[in-house]
């Protein structure tokens, strides 16, 4: 039988045994013997209360679990932990381990992942750790550990998280620590929560003035649109009539003039025409004439193509005007129509933003 294969039918019959059993049972504390195989450790594990599991499906990297233990585990019982090999979490929170048993967990070198939470360890333990190099989380919440335990943690060069709230470390500990390790984050780290809070302060004021900003403009305009709405819609639908009209003048006045520059355009061909035939025959008076008769049509054509021009760029800007009061007058409308609205969101923008403040401030000052 594999050992993967044996974790999982160990795993299933221990759940129903420890359930099975009376309280009592339970709670009786069981010596060390020592485990003469894999699968004997896993046996001594499961009988303390702990688990033995896979990581992962794909890989062989084990997890023992020892937090259920209770008061049964002893120092020396993490002695089962080195007759498993690819151990790379191990949990022992709130387990009555002390610095002694770190001596065994120090051997366990493929570890990853120790949560030492709640016990009893202390910098004399943490002396030991040394040794763990591909240790990456660590977790001293609630231990009794302080700076001169951070010390010895500057030699694990893996190690990326860290957890040290309600201990005797300092936040200079803490400091000294990172500028060992630069890639570190630690919790709690005072410095940078402080550094954060600063930020979001910041932001927060920000925010408060573009609210400020914000809620004047609503209230003026709640002030001075709202109660001319009226007079705005019609003052905007007028203008939409003129503006209709200086389009509908403009848009006719355009047709006359591609239509005369059209007529132009058939003169000019009239004229050349002409001009070519006089030129074959100099001395025929008529073709002279026709050429003549030609040139008059075109300069009365080329003037009226120019007039016509004139006209419709003068419309059209009367019509473009017309047109920009209008977009100003319904504007000037949707606001008014919008006033109430929109200074009740600004109200609650502005009411955030000063929540968001006294937040904030009530945080760094926490951290100061």
């Amino acid at each position: 039988m594999t050992l993967r294969v044996a974790l999982i039918a160990a795993c299933l019959i221990a759940a129903c045994l420890l359930a099975a059993a009376p309280p009592y049972a339970r709670a009786q504390s069981l010596d060390y013997r020592a485990a003469q195989s894999p699968d004997e450790a896993v046996e001594r594990i499961e009988e303390l209360g702990g688990a033995v599991r896979l990581v992962s499906a794909q890989g062989n990297s084990l997890e023992v679990d020892l937090q259920f233990a209770s008061e049964k585990l002893r120092d020396e019982h993490l002695q089962y932990v080195l007759a498993l090999e690819h151990v790379t979490v191990l949990r022992l929170k709130r387990t009555p381990i002390t610095d002694k048993g770190l001596a065994h967990v120090a051997q366990v070198t493929s570890l990853q992942r120790l949560f030492l939470d709640h016990t009893a360890v202390t910098d004399a333990g943490l002396q030991q750790l040394t040794t763990l190099t591909s240790l990456r989380d660590l977790n001293l919440y609630s231990t009794k550990v302080s700076d001169t335990g951070l010390e010895h943690l500057k030699e694990l060069k893996a190690l990326q998280q860290l957890f040290v709230g309600e201990t005797a470390v300092s936040e200079a500990g803490v400091a000294g620590l990172k500028d060992a390790l630069p890639e570190l984050k630690v919790s709690p780290d005072r410095a940078e929560d402080r550094r954060r809070a600063k930020l979001v302060l910041a932001v927060a004021e920000k925010l408060l003035g573009e609210a400020e900003t914000q809620i004047s403009v609503a209230a003026k305009d709640l002030e001075e649109l709202a109660p001319k709405e009226e007079e705005f819609k019609k003052a905007a639908e007028a203008s939409k009539k003129v503006a209709d009209e200086a389009r509908r003048q403009s848009d006719e006045l355009k047709k006359k003039r591609d239509e005369l520059a059209g007529r132009r355009t058939e003169a000019e061909k009239s004229l050349q025409e002409a001009t070519k035939k006089s030129a074959a025959k100099p001395d025929d008076e008529d073709l002279k004439k026709q050429v003549a008769a030609q040139q008059q049509q075109l300069d009365e054509a080329q003037k009226a193509a120019g007039v016509a021009e004139q006209t419709f760029d003068e419309a059209k800007q009367k019509a473009d005007e017309a047109k920009a009061k209008t977009d100003e007058a319904n504007s000037l409308h949707a606001k008014a129509n919008n006033a109430k609205k929109n200074h009740e969101v600004a109200e609650k923008i502005l009411n955030n933003a000063k929540l968001r403040m006294k937040y904030a401030r009530a945080k760094l000052a926490r951290l100061e």
